[in-house]
């Protein structure tokens, strides 16, 4: 009897651990990024629990991403626990594990009946293809004026801007989404005879997408890609292959034209690259390495690699690296192949304790020539020196709601043996007692071979409305030394900010700043801007 017994639990050992291992995904988006939270969207949050693992995917892997500290019925307040980078619009994914028949057999005994046989119908992978496919929209469309006035009237102008971004992902359940931003600006009182259409209408990115699964996908339009986004926007062709822990790309197309951003197919471009996402106990990995042709009339204009590094293996640290080496030069009409370095930049965040984080990076510099483009001052560029720079920063949280950051910043140009400093203090205060009012107070300390100085300043901010109104003024004192002149630079600078959310997606900001001069003309700026959110 018991080998029977044996015999039959061996025999649907199978079924029990695929009825267990059953989940469903449960997606969401980004909508809100803090200096230290990330808040996600979904639809409903009843299967979420605190503590819960979102994941993120990359390179057709899903990634342990995010944890959940707080949640309501449709958001979740979470902490990046991986080194990925995570931008406001990206996808999350919640999986959550589920028996099949649960429900069914509980109500059964509930009422004292044994529970039927069920028939289960397995839905094939279009069908359930079809329903983890929901449709998310997100979008804003911003109308803002801002104005220059100075009392001696002589450069007063007004400025129009409208942006739109709009965003929709997986097209009435397809595999289809779509990605917009556009902007158009316009400036009153200030001579634009020399401008046309293109230089106030913006198209950032246009593009189409199409993703039949989670392996493939394929864009056709203006677009980023964040693989390589230092390339910048790509007009054309994109698409990507991920399998284990690659995912392997192609583009295809031209650049944005070099003056007023407007298309242009004299400008050919395309180039390859592969990244590699690795998993392992104590963090993730991911790397690229790129290629890229680009070119003006058909002519080379500049070829490059380009190699990234982002990693968060040893606990508590997260170390980025990137640099671009050039691969072709054309001095005097005679092209060669040539392998430079052009940027390096390295940066590490270590946090020693909950509330104490060190960062620290080395910025390498030379300038970006672009041999056709640029060939009228192909000499100037050349002449100019590599600029390197170090910045080392410390937080510190000394008790809940005082905050402390310093950091110092060191840069060398040329050969001036005399480098630019700028040591930065600040000092915050969140959520002071008997009135949740915010203050922060700042210092800032400048010298270059041209002049030195310091800028103080301070802001205190509160909530009134239950959080739909928030107000905020500042401070700042410029005292600027040169030391070519006898002259001084000495400034009060005096703000008040206003921000009210008219509806749950409408929101409102006033802003008004003025500077005030002894020696020069005082001036005043104000910025009015209305914000329409859109989500599904």
């Amino acid at each position: 009897m018991k080998i029977k017994i044996l015999y039959i639990i061996i025999l649907f050992s199978p079924l029990l651990t695929f009825a267990q291992n059953m989940s469903e995904i449960i997606e969401g988006s980004v909508t809100f990024k803090s200096s230290k939270n990330i808040y996600v969207k979904f639809q409903n949050t009843e299967s979420i629990n605190i503590g819960d693992t979102l994941f993120m995917s990359a390179g057709g892997k899903n990634l342990a991403a995010l944890i959940v500290k707080q949640k309501s019925s449709t958001s979740c307040v979470t902490e990046n626990i991986s080194g990925l980078s995570i931008n406001n619009g990206d996808k999350i994914i919640f999986i959550n594990k589920i028996k099949e028949g649960k429900t069914d057999v509980n109500e059964d005994k509930q009422i004292g009946i044994p529970g039927p046989a069920v028939s289960h119908d397995i839905p094939d992978n279009d069908t359930l293809k079809t329903k983890t496919r929901k449709e998310i929209i997100s979008g804003r469309l911003s109308l803002s004026t801002n104005a220059d006035i100075f009392t001696d009237n002589s450069d007063n102008h007004q400025r129009l801007r409208t942006g739109l971004s709009f965003n929709v992902q997986n097209i009435n359940h397809s595999p289809f989404s779509t990605q917009v931003y556009l902007t158009y600006r316009h400036r009153y009182g200030i001579d634009q005879q020399q401008t046309d259409f293109y230089n106030d209408f913006k198209v950032f990115s246009l593009a189409f997408q199409y993703a039949p699964g989670e392996k493939f996908n394929i864009w056709l339009g203006r677009k980023m890609n964040q693989s390589v986004a230092n390339i910048g926007a790509i007009d054309g062709l994109q698409g990507e292959y991920s399998f284990n822990k690659y995912g392997v790309g192609i583009f295809a197309g031209t650049r944005p034209d070099f003056t007023d951003f407007s298309f242009n197919s004299k400008l050919p471009q395309f180039g390859a690259y592969v990244v590699r996402n690795d998993k392992l106990r104590n963090g993730i990995a991911s790397t690229t390495l790129a290629f890229a042709e680009q070119q003006n009339n058909f002519k080379t204009d500049r070829r490059f690699l380009y190699f990234q590094h982002n990693n968060s293996l040893v606990k508590n640290l997260n170390v980025f690296l990137s640099t671009e080496f050039d691969l072709y030069e054309k001095i005097d009409s005679q092209p060669s192949n040539k392998f430079s370095l052009t940027s390096l930049y390295f940066s590490a965040r270590y946090r020693v304790l909950k509330n104490l984080s060190f960062s620290a990076s080395y910025d390498n510099r030379r300038n970006v020539i672009y041999y056709e483009s640029y060939q009228t001052f192909i000499d100037q560029l050349l002449a100019q020196e590599t600029r390197q720079g170090f910045r080392l920063q410390a937080n510190y949280s000394p008790v809940r709601n005082i905050s402390v950051n310093a950091s110092a910043f060191v840069r060398y140009q040329g050969d001036n043996p005399k480098p630019t400093t700028n040591y930065v203090g600040n000092l915050s205060f969140n959520k002071i007692p008997l009135h949740n009012v915010s203050l922060s107070l700042s210092g800032n300390i400048l010298e270059s071979v041209y002049f030195k100085g310091t800028i103080i300043g301070g802001r205190i901010s509160d909530n009134f409305m239950k959080g739909k109104l928030n107000l905020e003024l500042n401070y700042r004192n410029v005292n600027y030394s040169f030391f070519n002149t006898e002259s001084n630079l000495k400034q009060h600078i005096a703000g008040a900010n206003l921000s009210f959310n008219i509806f749950r997606k409408t929101s409102l900001m006033l802003s008004y700043e003025g500077t005030f001069d002894k020696t020069n003309s005082d001036y005043h700026r104000y910025y009015v801007t209305i914000n329409q959110r859109f989500k599904n």
